[in-house]
Protein backbone atom coordinates (compact mmCIF):
# COMPACT_ATOMS: atom_id res chain seq x y z
CA UNK A 1 0.00 0.00 0.00
CA UNK A 2 1.25 3.46 -0.89
CA UNK A 3 2.22 5.64 2.07
CA UNK A 4 -0.64 8.09 2.65
CA UNK A 5 1.76 10.99 3.17
CA UNK A 6 3.23 10.60 -0.32
CA UNK A 7 -0.06 11.96 -1.65
CA UNK A 8 0.80 15.37 -0.21
CA UNK A 9 3.19 15.98 -3.09
CA UNK A 10 0.21 16.17 -5.45
CA UNK A 11 -1.61 18.86 -3.45
CA UNK A 12 -1.87 22.29 -5.06
CA UNK A 13 0.07 24.73 -2.94
CA UNK A 14 -2.18 27.36 -1.41
CA UNK A 15 -0.22 28.51 1.65
CA UNK A 16 3.13 30.21 1.53
CA UNK A 17 3.21 30.34 5.36
CA UNK A 18 -0.05 29.56 7.16
CA UNK A 19 1.52 30.37 10.56
CA UNK A 20 0.88 34.04 9.77
CA UNK A 21 -2.83 33.29 10.34
CA UNK A 22 -2.40 31.51 13.70
CA UNK A 23 -3.95 33.24 16.77
CA UNK A 24 -0.57 33.38 18.55
CA UNK A 25 1.29 34.90 15.58
CA UNK A 26 2.92 38.26 16.35
CA UNK A 27 3.15 40.41 13.18
CA UNK A 28 5.99 42.83 12.52
CA UNK A 29 3.43 45.49 11.66
CA UNK A 30 0.04 46.22 13.24
CA UNK A 31 -1.95 48.47 10.90
CA UNK A 32 -4.37 50.97 12.46
CA UNK A 33 -3.02 50.49 15.99
CA UNK A 34 0.02 52.80 15.88
CA UNK A 35 -1.51 55.37 18.26
CA UNK A 36 -2.55 52.78 20.85
CA UNK A 37 0.88 51.07 20.75
CA UNK A 38 2.58 54.44 21.27
CA UNK A 39 0.36 55.07 24.32
CA UNK A 40 1.33 51.67 25.75
CA UNK A 41 5.01 52.33 25.04
CA UNK A 42 4.77 55.68 26.86
CA UNK A 43 3.64 53.82 30.01
CA UNK A 44 6.62 51.47 30.09
CA UNK A 45 9.37 53.59 28.56
CA UNK A 46 10.52 54.79 32.04
CA UNK A 47 11.84 51.26 32.70
CA UNK A 48 14.58 51.83 30.10
CA UNK A 49 16.12 54.59 32.26
CA UNK A 50 15.59 52.78 35.57
CA UNK A 51 12.41 54.64 36.51
CA UNK A 52 9.00 53.46 37.68
CA UNK A 53 6.55 52.61 34.87
CA UNK A 54 2.90 53.61 34.66
CA UNK A 55 0.28 50.88 34.76
CA UNK A 56 -2.19 50.51 31.90
CA UNK A 57 -5.83 49.55 31.51
CA UNK A 58 -6.57 48.46 27.94
CA UNK A 59 -10.24 48.14 26.95
CA UNK A 60 -12.12 47.42 23.75
CA UNK A 61 -14.45 44.92 22.13
CA UNK A 62 -13.11 41.44 21.15
CA UNK A 63 -10.80 41.23 18.14
CA UNK A 64 -9.73 44.89 18.18
CA UNK A 65 -6.02 44.15 18.70
CA UNK A 66 -5.72 44.72 22.45
CA UNK A 67 -3.69 41.63 23.33
CA UNK A 68 -1.56 41.54 20.18
CA UNK A 69 -0.71 45.26 20.60
CA UNK A 70 0.39 44.68 24.20
CA UNK A 71 2.49 41.68 23.12
CA UNK A 72 3.98 43.71 20.25
CA UNK A 73 4.95 46.61 22.53
CA UNK A 74 6.46 44.28 25.15
CA UNK A 75 8.40 42.38 22.49
CA UNK A 76 9.87 45.68 21.25
CA UNK A 77 10.66 46.80 24.81
CA UNK A 78 12.43 43.53 25.68
CA UNK A 79 14.38 43.65 22.41
CA UNK A 80 15.49 47.22 23.18
CA UNK A 81 16.29 46.79 26.88
CA UNK A 82 17.14 43.85 29.12
CA UNK A 83 15.59 45.69 32.07
CA UNK A 84 12.04 44.39 31.43
CA UNK A 85 10.47 40.93 31.22
CA UNK A 86 6.78 40.17 30.81
CA UNK A 87 4.42 37.48 32.03
CA UNK A 88 1.10 36.89 30.23
CA UNK A 89 -1.80 35.60 32.37
CA UNK A 90 -5.17 34.61 30.91
CA UNK A 91 -7.65 35.29 33.72
CA UNK A 92 -10.23 32.92 32.27
CA UNK A 93 -7.81 30.13 33.13
CA UNK A 94 -6.15 31.71 36.18
CA UNK A 95 -8.85 33.67 38.00
CA UNK A 96 -7.89 33.35 41.66
CA UNK A 97 -5.42 35.25 43.79
CA UNK A 98 -3.58 32.03 44.62
CA UNK A 99 -3.19 30.87 41.00
CA UNK A 100 -1.88 34.23 39.72
CA UNK A 101 0.57 34.63 42.62
CA UNK A 102 1.80 31.10 41.87
CA UNK A 103 2.51 32.06 38.24
CA UNK A 104 4.29 35.29 39.20
CA UNK A 105 6.34 33.51 41.88
CA UNK A 106 7.65 30.96 39.40
CA UNK A 107 8.21 33.70 36.82
CA UNK A 108 10.60 35.53 39.18
CA UNK A 109 12.46 32.34 40.10
CA UNK A 110 10.72 31.03 43.20
CA UNK A 111 10.17 27.38 42.24
CA UNK A 112 7.14 26.61 44.40
CA UNK A 113 4.74 23.66 44.17
CA UNK A 114 1.33 24.14 42.53
CA UNK A 115 -0.40 22.96 45.70
CA UNK A 116 0.42 22.73 49.39
CA UNK A 117 1.26 26.35 50.24
CA UNK A 118 -1.13 28.93 51.66
CA UNK A 119 -1.64 32.09 49.59
CA UNK A 120 0.22 34.27 52.11
CA UNK A 121 3.20 31.89 51.99
CA UNK A 122 3.29 32.13 48.20
CA UNK A 123 3.12 35.92 48.44
CA UNK A 124 5.98 35.99 50.95
CA UNK A 125 8.22 33.78 48.77
CA UNK A 126 7.38 35.85 45.69
CA UNK A 127 8.36 39.02 47.55
CA UNK A 128 11.71 37.53 48.60
CA UNK A 129 12.59 36.69 45.01
CA UNK A 130 11.35 40.01 43.66
CA UNK A 131 14.01 41.69 45.81
CA UNK A 132 16.74 39.62 44.12
CA UNK A 133 15.88 39.90 40.42
CA UNK A 134 17.67 42.30 38.06
CA UNK A 135 14.70 43.09 35.80
CA UNK A 136 11.33 44.83 36.03
CA UNK A 137 8.43 42.36 35.79
CA UNK A 138 5.44 43.44 33.69
CA UNK A 139 2.36 41.36 34.45
CA UNK A 140 -0.30 41.25 31.71
CA UNK A 141 -3.70 40.25 33.11
CA UNK A 142 -5.81 39.48 30.04
CA UNK A 143 -9.60 39.12 30.45
CA UNK A 144 -9.01 40.97 33.74
CA UNK A 145 -12.76 41.35 34.38
CA UNK A 146 -12.87 37.59 35.11
CA UNK A 147 -10.48 38.23 38.01
CA UNK A 148 -11.92 41.51 39.25
CA UNK A 149 -15.44 40.05 39.37
CA UNK A 150 -14.20 38.11 42.40
CA UNK A 151 -13.35 39.81 45.68
CA UNK A 152 -9.98 38.07 45.80
CA UNK A 153 -9.14 39.66 42.44
CA UNK A 154 -9.10 43.07 44.09
CA UNK A 155 -6.99 41.59 46.88
CA UNK A 156 -4.48 40.33 44.32
CA UNK A 157 -4.19 43.75 42.67
CA UNK A 158 -3.80 45.32 46.09
CA UNK A 159 -0.98 42.81 46.84
CA UNK A 160 0.86 43.79 43.66
CA UNK A 161 0.37 47.52 44.14
CA UNK A 162 1.55 47.27 47.75
CA UNK A 163 4.85 45.84 46.47
CA UNK A 164 5.32 48.92 44.29
CA UNK A 165 4.27 51.40 46.96
CA UNK A 166 5.84 50.02 50.14
CA UNK A 167 8.70 47.79 48.97
CA UNK A 168 9.79 50.34 46.34
CA UNK A 169 10.19 47.56 43.80
CA UNK A 170 9.47 48.61 40.22
CA UNK A 171 6.65 46.55 38.80
CA UNK A 172 4.33 47.02 35.79
CA UNK A 173 0.72 45.91 35.36
CA UNK A 174 -1.40 45.80 32.19
CA UNK A 175 -5.10 45.00 32.61
CA UNK A 176 -6.84 43.98 29.37
CA UNK A 177 -10.62 43.67 29.17
CA UNK A 178 -13.68 43.89 26.92
CA UNK A 179 -15.40 45.79 29.73
CA UNK A 180 -15.30 49.55 29.15
CA UNK A 181 -16.36 50.08 32.78
CA UNK A 182 -13.53 48.01 34.26
CA UNK A 183 -11.89 50.97 35.98
CA UNK A 184 -15.10 51.90 37.81
CA UNK A 185 -15.39 48.35 39.19
CA UNK A 186 -12.01 48.43 40.92
CA UNK A 187 -11.79 48.56 44.69
CA UNK A 188 -11.27 52.16 45.88
CA UNK A 189 -7.86 51.32 47.46
CA UNK A 190 -6.74 49.66 44.23
CA UNK A 191 -8.00 52.51 42.09
CA UNK A 192 -6.11 55.15 44.08
CA UNK A 193 -2.82 53.19 43.91
CA UNK A 194 -3.03 51.98 40.32
CA UNK A 195 -2.17 55.35 38.73
CA UNK A 196 -3.08 53.92 35.37
CA UNK A 197 -3.22 55.13 31.80
CA UNK A 198 -6.50 54.08 30.14
CA UNK A 199 -6.19 53.10 26.48
CA UNK A 200 -9.35 52.47 24.46
CA UNK A 201 -9.26 50.28 21.33
CA UNK A 202 -12.09 51.28 19.02
CA UNK A 203 -13.73 48.72 16.74
CA UNK A 204 -12.09 48.31 13.31
CA UNK A 205 -13.95 49.84 10.39
CA UNK A 206 -14.77 47.64 7.34
CA UNK A 207 -11.98 49.33 5.37
CA UNK A 208 -9.46 48.76 8.17
CA UNK A 209 -10.46 45.07 8.38
CA UNK A 210 -9.89 44.76 4.63
CA UNK A 211 -6.40 46.25 5.00
CA UNK A 212 -5.53 43.91 7.90
CA UNK A 213 -6.71 40.78 6.06
CA UNK A 214 -5.01 41.85 2.84
CA UNK A 215 -1.68 42.29 4.63
CA UNK A 216 -1.90 38.95 6.46
CA UNK A 217 -3.00 37.17 3.28
CA UNK A 218 -0.01 38.56 1.35
CA UNK A 219 2.34 36.69 3.72
CA UNK A 220 0.15 33.61 4.25
CA UNK A 221 -0.83 32.70 0.68
CA UNK A 222 0.96 32.36 -2.63
CA UNK A 223 0.09 35.10 -5.12
CA UNK A 224 -3.22 34.52 -6.94
CA UNK A 225 -4.19 31.79 -4.45
CA UNK A 226 -7.33 33.71 -3.42
CA UNK A 227 -10.29 34.40 -5.67
CA UNK A 228 -11.14 38.05 -6.17
CA UNK A 229 -13.79 38.66 -3.47
CA UNK A 230 -12.52 36.35 -0.70
CA UNK A 231 -10.83 39.13 1.29
CA UNK A 232 -13.80 41.48 0.94
CA UNK A 233 -16.35 38.87 2.06
CA UNK A 234 -14.17 37.75 5.00
CA UNK A 235 -13.77 41.39 6.07
CA UNK A 236 -17.50 42.07 5.67
CA UNK A 237 -18.39 39.15 7.93
CA UNK A 238 -15.83 40.22 10.55
CA UNK A 239 -17.28 43.74 10.39
CA UNK A 240 -20.82 42.46 10.79
CA UNK A 241 -19.78 40.40 13.82
CA UNK A 242 -18.50 43.35 15.82
CA UNK A 243 -15.41 44.44 13.87
CA UNK A 244 -13.51 41.37 15.11
CA UNK A 245 -10.31 40.95 13.08
CA UNK A 246 -9.65 37.51 14.58
CA UNK A 247 -12.81 36.16 12.91
CA UNK A 248 -11.61 37.36 9.51
CA UNK A 249 -8.11 35.94 9.99
CA UNK A 250 -9.38 32.57 11.23
CA UNK A 251 -11.84 32.31 8.32
CA UNK A 252 -8.97 32.74 5.82
CA UNK A 253 -6.97 30.00 7.54
CA UNK A 254 -9.89 27.56 7.56
CA UNK A 255 -10.90 28.37 3.96
CA UNK A 256 -7.31 27.80 2.82
CA UNK A 257 -7.19 24.42 4.54
CA UNK A 258 -10.51 23.39 2.98
CA UNK A 259 -9.19 24.41 -0.46
CA UNK A 260 -6.01 22.36 0.11
CA UNK A 261 -8.03 19.34 1.23
CA UNK A 262 -10.06 19.55 -1.98
CA UNK A 263 -6.84 20.01 -3.98
CA UNK A 264 -8.26 23.24 -5.40
CA UNK A 265 -6.04 25.69 -7.24
CA UNK A 266 -7.54 28.71 -5.45
CA UNK A 267 -9.47 29.59 -2.31
CA UNK A 268 -13.01 30.36 -3.49
CA UNK A 269 -16.07 31.95 -1.88
CA UNK A 270 -17.50 28.43 -1.55
CA UNK A 271 -14.49 27.44 0.58
CA UNK A 272 -14.93 30.60 2.64
CA UNK A 273 -18.61 29.88 3.29
CA UNK A 274 -17.73 26.34 4.39
CA UNK A 275 -15.17 27.90 6.76
CA UNK A 276 -17.82 30.21 8.23
CA UNK A 277 -20.13 27.25 8.88
CA UNK A 278 -17.32 25.21 10.47
CA UNK A 279 -16.32 28.10 12.73
CA UNK A 280 -19.90 28.67 13.91
CA UNK A 281 -20.40 25.00 14.72
CA UNK A 282 -17.03 24.68 16.45
CA UNK A 283 -17.62 27.79 18.58
CA UNK A 284 -21.01 26.57 19.77
CA UNK A 285 -19.71 23.06 20.53
CA UNK A 286 -16.92 24.51 22.66
CA UNK A 287 -19.12 27.04 24.45
CA UNK A 288 -22.24 25.05 25.35
CA UNK A 289 -20.71 22.77 28.03
CA UNK A 290 -19.66 25.89 29.95
CA UNK A 291 -23.02 27.68 29.84
CA UNK A 292 -25.55 27.56 32.69
CA UNK A 293 -29.31 27.26 32.02
CA UNK A 294 -29.64 30.95 32.86
CA UNK A 295 -26.91 31.94 30.38
CA UNK A 296 -28.53 29.82 27.66
CA UNK A 297 -31.89 31.50 28.38
CA UNK A 298 -30.35 34.96 27.97
CA UNK A 299 -28.64 33.83 24.76
CA UNK A 300 -31.95 32.48 23.45
CA UNK A 301 -33.64 35.82 24.23
CA UNK A 302 -30.87 37.72 22.42
CA UNK A 303 -31.49 35.53 19.36
CA UNK A 304 -35.08 36.84 19.16
CA UNK A 305 -33.75 40.35 18.35
CA UNK A 306 -31.66 41.65 15.46
CA UNK A 307 -29.91 43.75 18.08
CA UNK A 308 -31.01 45.09 21.47
CA UNK A 309 -29.79 47.59 24.08
CA UNK A 310 -28.76 45.99 27.38
CA UNK A 311 -31.41 47.85 29.42
CA UNK A 312 -34.22 46.59 27.22
CA UNK A 313 -32.82 43.05 27.27
CA UNK A 314 -32.62 43.09 31.09
CA UNK A 315 -36.19 44.33 31.31
CA UNK A 316 -37.49 41.66 28.89
CA UNK A 317 -35.58 38.89 30.67
CA UNK A 318 -36.92 39.98 34.07
CA UNK A 319 -40.48 39.70 32.72
CA UNK A 320 -40.25 36.27 31.12
CA UNK A 321 -37.86 34.56 33.54
CA UNK A 322 -37.06 34.63 37.23
CA UNK A 323 -35.74 37.95 38.46
CA UNK A 324 -31.99 38.39 38.00
CA UNK A 325 -29.80 40.89 39.85
CA UNK A 326 -28.40 43.56 37.53
CA UNK A 327 -24.85 42.68 38.56
CA UNK A 328 -25.40 39.00 37.63
CA UNK A 329 -26.95 40.05 34.32
CA UNK A 330 -23.94 42.24 33.46
CA UNK A 331 -21.54 39.44 34.41
CA UNK A 332 -23.44 37.07 32.08
CA UNK A 333 -23.28 39.55 29.18
CA UNK A 334 -19.56 39.96 29.79
CA UNK A 335 -19.05 36.17 29.81
CA UNK A 336 -21.02 35.66 26.58
CA UNK A 337 -19.01 38.45 24.96
CA UNK A 338 -15.70 36.95 26.12
CA UNK A 339 -16.78 33.60 24.69
CA UNK A 340 -17.29 35.34 21.33
CA UNK A 341 -21.00 34.40 21.23
CA UNK A 342 -22.24 37.98 21.24
CA UNK A 343 -21.08 41.46 20.35
CA UNK A 344 -21.77 44.11 22.99
CA UNK A 345 -20.08 47.42 22.09
CA UNK A 346 -20.81 50.57 24.06
CA UNK A 347 -22.77 52.99 21.83
CA UNK A 348 -24.67 56.27 22.11
CA UNK A 349 -28.17 55.74 23.47
CA UNK A 350 -30.10 58.99 23.38
CA UNK A 351 -31.29 60.61 25.55
CA UNK A 352 -29.70 58.49 28.31
CA UNK A 353 -26.05 58.56 27.23
CA UNK A 354 -24.27 55.29 26.41
CA UNK A 355 -25.40 51.69 26.59
CA UNK A 356 -24.25 48.27 25.33
CA UNK A 357 -25.84 47.23 22.04
CA UNK A 358 -26.07 43.45 22.06
CA UNK A 359 -26.22 41.19 19.00
CA UNK A 360 -25.29 37.60 18.13
CA UNK A 361 -21.87 36.70 16.71
CA UNK A 362 -23.13 33.33 15.49
CA UNK A 363 -25.97 32.68 13.02
CA UNK A 364 -29.37 32.69 14.69
CA UNK A 365 -30.42 29.41 13.03
CA UNK A 366 -27.28 27.55 14.20
CA UNK A 367 -27.73 28.82 17.77
CA UNK A 368 -31.43 27.93 17.93
CA UNK A 369 -30.66 24.44 16.58
CA UNK A 370 -28.04 23.95 19.33
CA UNK A 371 -30.43 25.23 22.01
CA UNK A 372 -33.10 22.79 20.84
CA UNK A 373 -30.71 19.82 20.71
CA UNK A 374 -29.19 20.53 24.11
CA UNK A 375 -32.44 21.31 25.97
Amino acid sequence: MQNIFSKSSRINEIFKDERVLYPEFLPENLPHREKEIESLAFCFKPIVSGKKPFNAIVVGTPGTGKTVSARFMLSQLQEFSGRAKSLYVNCFEFNTRNSVLFLISNFVGAAIPRRGLATDEIYSKMLDYLKKIDFVPIIVLDEADQLIAREEGSKLLYDLLRIIEFEKIHFGIILISNDFFLSSKLDSRVKSSLAEESIVFEKYSPEQLKNILKERASFAFFSNALEKDVINVAAARAGKLGGDARIGIESLLKAGRIAEKENAKKVSLTHLKKAFSSMDSSLLKKAFPFLSKQEKSILELISSFDGVFSGELFEKYSKVKNHLELRQFRATISKLENMNLISAPLVEFKPKGKSKFISLKVPKEALQKFLKEKS
